[in-house]
C-alpha cells in the first residue's frame, strides 16, 4: 500500500515538472524568435530605406546605372545634399545644427549662418549608412532630421535658485556662486523618422567622466532591452533605431544642445 500511494504522488510531480519543461522551452524558442527579429532589424532597416530612397529610373532617359555607383557622383551628390537640407533648415528662424563628417566640424546656424562650431573628436555611425545603397542614403540626407525627443544628463535650460535676502544685511555682492557640482554632458537626440543622435563629452581619461557615459550607455541598453519585450509581448516587430556618435568638448557639447530648440533640426554629410 505505501509503494501505491508513493507512486501515485510522483505522478501528480512528473507531470507538473514536464509541464514546466515544456513552458521553459516554448518561452526560449519565443525569446530566440525575437532575438533573431532584433538581429534582422537592421537589414530590414536598409530594405525600407531602399524602397523610399532608392532612384527610380523613368521609362525614357534618367541617370545611368553605373553613374549611381561612381564615387565622385556620389560625393558632388553628398554635397548637394548637405546644401539642400542646410538651405530647408536656413528657412526657419530658429537654430540649427549641421555636422559634417568630412571635415568633423559641428556647426550651429542661424539662417544659414555658423554663429559656433565645434571639432569632433570622434565619430561613429551606424552600418546602414555604409551598408545601404549610397544614391538612398544621400537622398534620405537631403532632408534635415526632426528632432522629436531627447535624454541628457544636463538640463536643456538650467534653473538657478537664489534666495533673497531678508534684509540689507544679508546681502552679499560679491558671493561667488558654488560651482562644485560636475555636471557631464551626454545626450541623445531622437528624431521623427527613427534615427538617433549621441552627443558625448570627451573624457580624456577621467574616471569619473568615463563612467558617467558607461551608466549613461547602460541605461540606454536597458530601455532598448525593455523596448524589445514590449514588443515580445505585444507581438510585434522590433524596429531598428540607426545611430550617429560624436563626441565633443563638454563645455560645447552642452552649449550646442542649449542652443538648438527641442524639437529643432540638425544636417548631416557623411
Amino acid at each position: 500500500m505505501e509503494t501505491d500511494k508513493n507512486t501515485n504522488i510522483e505522478e501528480p510531480r512528473k507531470q507538473v515538472s514536464g509541464k514546466r519543461v515544456i513552458a521553459a522551452i516554448v518561452i526560449a524558442l519565443f525569446a530566440g524568435g525575437y532575438l533573431f527579429l532584433s538581429l534582422l532589424a537592421p537589414s530590414t532597416k536598409i530594405d525600407s530605406i531602399k524602397n523610399e530612397y532608392a532612384y527610380k529610373k523613368p521609362e525614357k532617359g534618367g541617370i545611368n546605372d553605373t553613374l549611381l555607383t561612381d564615387s565622385s557622383f556620389i560625393a558632388l551628390y553628398r554635397q548637394k545634399a548637405f546644401l539642400q537640407a542646410r538651405i530647408t533648415m536656413a528657412a526657419t528662424d530658429s537654430a540649427a545644427l549641421s555636422l559634417d563628417m568630412t571635415d568633423s566640424t559641428a556647426r550651429v546656424e542661424i539662417k544659414g549662418v555658423t554663429v559656433f562650431s565645434s571639432r569632433m573628436s570622434s565619430i561613429r555611425i551606424s552600418r546602414v549608412f555604409t551598408g545601404c545603397d549610397q544614391y538612398a542614403i544621400t537622398s534620405l540626407l537631403s532632408k534635415p532630421f526632426t528632432i522629436k525627443n531627447s535624454i541628457a544628463s544636463i538640463p536643456k535650460e538650467p534653473v538657478v535658485h537664489k534666495v533673497a535676502p531678508r534684509d540689507t544685511s544679508e546681502y552679499k555682492p560679491y558671493e561667488v556662486p558654488d560651482t562644485s557640482r560636475k555636471e557631464y554632458v551626454n545626450i541623445i537626440l531622437e528624431t521623427e523618422n527613427g534615427f538617433r543622435l549621441y552627443i558625448y563629452q570627451e573624457t580624456g581619461g577621467n574616471m569619473p567622466a568615463r563612467m558617467h557615459r558607461f551608466a549613461f550607455d547602460l541605461a540606454d541598453r536597458l530601455r532598448n532591452a525593455g523596448y524589445i519585450l514590449r514588443c515580445m509581448f505585444t507581438f510585434s516587430r522590433p524596429d531598428y533605431k540607426p545611430y550617429i556618435k560624436i563626441t565633443l568638448p563638454a563645455k560645447e557639447a552642452k552649449a550646442i544642445y542649449r542652443a538648438i530648440p527641442a524639437k529643432g533640426e540638425f544636417a548631416v554629410r557623411i
